[in-house]
């Protein structure tokens, strides 16, 4: 029986967020928690515009770069390798971008990979992005309206795999996660930032994903998977 696990990134699988270790590493700090500190007069899209900015006429090499020293959340690469001897499509929902994202998945073996793209020419950065966005399609109440909608990428993904009786699991740390979280079947706050995502998560994981792959275990085995 096929299962769909949605990852977030940033907070989750990477022990940091990419923008602010980006920002750290090119002098951008700064500007980004000026960014940061207006995030609540706008809507989070237009937050993410704002901080694509930030990167225009840097060279995408650079980023790869700096995004590779991330250091991953111990378990990650064991996790992946958890879930797919059980059937488990896997794939990465993040606020950063696909470029980077899709270097982490093609290093731990996950399947698929949405988030927001930055537009690259001749290998550099313009600071224009393409937003998945999608949550005018779900009408959720209290929307973030972020750059992505998480369920709207849940959803699209149990159609592309024809995901049955909701056999979803979805990984987050923060609001952001908290949609997704809210419709899986397994909802995961993993070492939850918001008592919202604990809230409305099945399980809560404070350590890493060894402990997640225990809990799994249980789960699975007592539906007989």
């Amino acid at each position: 029986m096929r299962w769909l696990a949605v990852l977030d990134m940033d907070g989750t699988i990477l022990e940091r967020r990419t923008v602010d270790v980006f920002c750290e590493k090119l002098g951008l700090t700064e500007r980004l928690m000026e960014i940061d500190r207006k995030s609540k007069l706008i809507d989070a899209h237009r937050v993410s515009e704002r901080i694509a900015e930030l990167f225009s006429g840097i060279e995408a090499s650079r980023l790869e770069a700096i995004f590779d020293t991330i250091t991953l959340v111990r378990g990650t690469k064991d996790f992946v390798n958890f879930l797919k001897p059980r059937d488990f499509v896997t794939a990465i929902v993040t606020d950063s971008y696909v470029f980077l994202a899709s270097r982490l998945a093609r290093k731990l073996g996950i399947d698929e990979v949405e988030g927001n793209k930055l537009e690259i020419v001749n290998g550099i950065l313009t600071g224009k992005i393409s937003m998945p966005l999608g949550w005018e399609e779900e009408k959720q109440e209290k929307c973030q309206r972020k750059a992505i909608c998480k369920l709207h990428t849940m959803n699209n993904l149990i159609r592309k795999y024809q995901i049955q009786d909701n056999r979803t699991l979805a990984v987050g740390d923060s609001e952001s996660d908290l949609c997704m979280i809210k419709k899986a079947r397994v909802g995961v706050a993993f070492r939850p930032k918001d008592n919202s995502v604990i809230e409305a998560s099945n399980v809560v994981i404070r350590t890493d994903f060894h402990d997640l792959i225990e809990w799994l275990k249980d789960f699975l085995g007592s539906l007989g998977t």
